[in-house]
């Protein structure tokens, strides 16, 4: 069903999330403009949410924005930052609010990130099992040896080690003539390391990097509900496994998309946050929390000095510089915009950028800090600086030092 406008802000209140905006009292006047559009008031008093179809011109801020720029921006094929730097969305009165403001928010959760081209993960999943299969879809294939044919959906959740072969088998969705001893190392292989399509979104990345920061130690099984939809996860004492789908008489844990990624960078507590209703446990509380003692946290330690930005921004000192900049701190990306004396930052980087720094988080935090030069990081390579590097200096002094 294609979204409307009004569709989308009538949402609203179902996503809403209380608990994400206690003691705030404040006002949102989208003013949605061309066919389709109208006047729409969210308003916010002390947790509780209501939405009125009128326009509020001293709303605390206030938002204009085409009706079709409205509805890609929620499909996701428009982003806010780009939206804004390219006059698309224009906002008023208090910025800072309208950046905070979608995290009062559920997201409606999509089923996973971009989906590969089979060639691409064909290719790969055939180099990770090393074993000599050819695997035919249609009139293509790849690989040499025993052939293994069947329909693109069947292959995909083969190859990926979410499905295995035995069913499909019998049931004529999968074809094939070799060494079954070939093709069960195959799916061993596989099914020990699934390639899973998780959400592009931050609780999406935390599933995605789970298994790289399971410690060891677990055993059992653990039902995740991420934004109502749910994974598996099975714990043994060396490895982790996290598949698509539900686990019937376990465990389970539902949390928010954005709660989960605090879960896992350490910013949640869980015993705390079930206290206050943000997550909801089925089975046994204190196992289900036992199991996160079990990873290390997923976090950059740049992180927070890169949120931090905006609190340390010096308008005064800024006067009227206006950049978009753009921070590569290994794999974390940042986009800071400056403009009319506000500096608003996204998690996420955004090109092209007016200047962008690529550094490690150890050399990055200790430029910041003031305990490594910033002229010797550059001319050492501890720092790389793509675009105008005297724009990138006087950005940087912009910003309050933060203590070391």
């Amino acid at each position: 069903m294609a979204l409307t406008v009004d569709g989308i802000f009538a949402l609203m209140p179902e996503l809403f999330l209380p608990e994400k905006a206690q003691g705030l009292t404040v006002s949102v006047y989208y003013q949605v403009t061309g066919e389709g559009g109208g006047d729409y008031t969210c308003q916010i008093d002390n947790g509780a949410f209501s939405l009125k179809r009128e326009a509020k011109p001293d709303a605390t801020s206030v938002v204009v924005i085409g009706a079709e720029d409205w509805i890609a921006l929620n499909e996701g094929k428009l982003d806010p930052m780009q939206a804004f730097m390219t006059g698309k969305l224009k906002g008023t009165g208090d910025l800072g609010l309208l950046q905070k403001f979608p995290k009062f928010f559920k997201k409606p959760q999509k089923q996973g990130g971009p989906v590969k081209p089979l060639k691409e993960l064909v290719s790969a999943r055939l180099v990770l099992a090393g074993a000599g299969l050819k695997i035919r879809v249609g009139g293509e294939s790849w690989g040499d040896g025993a052939e293994v044919a069947g329909d693109e959906a069947t292959m995909r959740a083969l190859v990926s080690g979410l499905s295995e072969p035995g069913p499909a088998l019998l049931g004529g969705q999968l074809r094939f003539s070799g060494d079954m001893a070939l093709l069960r190392k195959a799916w061993k292989t596989w099914s020990a390391e699934p390639e899973i399509q998780f959400p592009d979104t931050p609780g999406g990345k935390a599933l995605a990097t789970l298994r790289k920061r399971y410690k060891g130690g677990a055993t059992g099984t653990l039902e995740v509900k991420v934004d109502g939809v749910p994974y598996r996860v099975d714990f043994t004492s060396e490895n982790l496994s996290v598949r698509p789908g539900g686990a019937e008489g376990a465990s389970a844990l539902g949390i928010s998309d954005a709660d989960f990624a605090a879960l896992n960078a350490g910013k949640l507590n869980l015993v705390a946050a079930l206290l206050a209703g943000a997550i909801t446990v089925k089975g046994d509380l204190s196992q289900v929390a036992a199991y996160s003692a079990y990873f290390d946290a997923d976090v950059n330690p740049a992180h927070g000095l890169l949120e931090s930005m905006p609190e340390r921004f010096n308008a005064e000192k800024a006067g009227d510089l206006e950049a978009v900049v753009g921070y590569q701190i290994d794999d974390l990306g940042y986009t800071l915009l400056i403009r009319n004396g506000v500096c608003m930052v996204f998690p996420r980087l955004m090109k092209p950028c007016d200047t962008l720094l690529k550094a490690k988080p150890e050399d990055f935090i200790a430029m910041s800090t003031g305990t490594l030069n910033a002229q010797e990081a550059f001319m050492t390579g501890k720092i790389q600086i793509e675009g105008d590097p005297l724009l990138m200096q006087k950005v940087a002094k912009s910003f309050r030092r933060p203590e070391a």
